[in-house]
């Protein structure tokens, strides 16, 4: 049985709950740097993240694999993913990108998410992404290391789940 008292044990949870707020600040970071230059958009404040599936949304998922292997997961509202998807692709005022714009760019957002959160996250890593799956959210979003944002427009919800976690000791310095 492990004891929760050893020096050992504390020190390993008190790295990963240090190593969790790291990545905590990092997908924020990497969400307000992209949402900013390619959205024009920010994030108006970051929480912890809201129950999933919520009502109205859509999730997209990105596995990625080499230095570490997880899955990133976004849900974001429609009313935002569609505020989103206009700004990105320059639309009119008062003109709505039609669903499988608002998808693909839904997935675009995912993917420059995820790249710039393992970019900022392991600077030395090397991965590879998959191609963004985006769906009408219909189940729970895995636990993970997770963050809400509040945007102008409404809500998007971050994950970072690591099937393989990163080993920092064996990255070159």
């Amino acid at each position: 049985m492990i004891d929760p008292t050893n020096s050992a044990v504390a020190a390993l949870t008190d790295a990963s709950a240090g190593s969790n707020d790291v990545m905590a600040s990092d997908i924020v970071g990497a969400a307000r740097d992209v949402l900013n230059v390619m959205f024009f958009s920010d994030v108006l404040e970051d929480a912890d993240a809201l129950p999933s599936p919520r009502p109205d949304t859509l999730q997209v998922y990105v596995k990625f694999d080499g230095d570490g292997a997880g899955e990133f997961q976004m849900e974001i509202d429609d009313s935002t993913a569609q505020s989103l998807a206009g700004s990105f692709l320059g639309a009119e005022a008062g003109t709505k990108p039609n669903t499988e714009e608002v998808q693909q760019v839904m997935g675009e957002l995912g993917n420059m998410v995820c790249g710039a959160f393992l970019s900022r996250y392991e600077r030395d890593g090397l991965f590879n992404l998959s191609s963004p799956t985006v769906e009408r959210a219909s189940a729970a979003m895995p636990s993970g290391v997770a963050r809400s944002l509040q945007l102008l427009d409404g809500t998007m919800d971050l994950r970072i789940n690591w099937s393989v976690p990163v080993n920092r000791q064996s990255l070159p310095a």
